[in-house]
């Protein structure tokens, strides 16, 4: 694609500055222990809701659970986290009801590679941590361990004992080169992408596998998997 057009695609992906600000003034710092960095964490949190919602039928991320839709979890643990926070979609309009900065996709559904770029092209801060926006159990802990490791690597994500997780880590913009390649030469796969790049695995802790029916990482792509969070889950 011509650099005119990536760059016409950037500009439109600016954010409300204003609305940031505002969130800005209304963010409290605080530092849990010695140890830990301060919160909010100076990552943008990336939440990607662009998918098609094909298996489910129906938009993932607007699914009730627990009082709330799963993007409102999703939210709640974000602006809890970062500095900085966007939604990443193919339709915005979907998400006005939202309290939320929300992002178009610079392409239309061109799968997560395009969201993953979207959000850094738009992020303030050097490194963004990604999530899928079918992920209700995101757990807190895990999010900032991860993201403490982000200092020797450009990619840091989730890995168990049945796969990688790729829509679940740290990205910094030494991704976007990249990212960009990939996108506009039609090399849509993640995974495919990490070989390219400065990445690293972190090891889903197995304290957690222990104390939880469902992983931090569980994702509702089905009715069945909606079902099993349904009734697995006291989250």
């Amino acid at each position: 694609m011509p650099n005119d057009i990536l760059d016409q695609a950037r500009i439109s992906l600016l954010p409300d500055l204003a609305a940031e600000e505002s969130r800005k003034q209304r963010s409290t710092y605080v530092i849990e222990s010695a140890g830990r960095e301060a919160l909010p964490l100076p990552l943008t949190g990336i939440i990607l809701c662009g998918g098609r919602s094909t298996r489910m039928g129906r938009p993932k991320s607007f699914l009730p659970f627990e009082g709330k839709t799963i993007i409102e979890h999703l939210l709640d643990t974000f602006n809890h986290l970062f500095d900085e926070v966007f939604l990443v979609t193919n339709e915005p309009e979907s998400l006005s009801h939202l309290s939320a900065q929300v992002v178009k996709d610079i392409l239309p559904y061109r799968g997560p590679i395009c969201g993953i770029l979207s959000g850094l092209l738009v992020a303030r801060n050097e490194q963004v941590f990604v999530v899928a926006g079918d992920m209700p159990l995101v757990d807190k802990k895990l999010v900032r361990a991860m993201a403490g490791q982000r200092h020797n690597s450009d990619v840091v994500v989730l890995s168990h004992s049945e796969k990688i997780e790729p829509l679940f880590g740290v990205y910094s913009k030494n991704c976007v080169k990249t990212l960009e390649d990939a996108l506009f030469s039609g090399d849509l796969a993640v995974m495919d992408l990490l070989s390219g790049l400065k990445a690293t695995t972190y090891e889903y802790p197995p304290e957690l596998a222990a104390n939880l029916q469902l992983p931090s990482y569980f994702n509702v792509n089905t009715p069945e998997d909606y079902s099993e969070l349904l009734n697995k889950t006291t989250y």
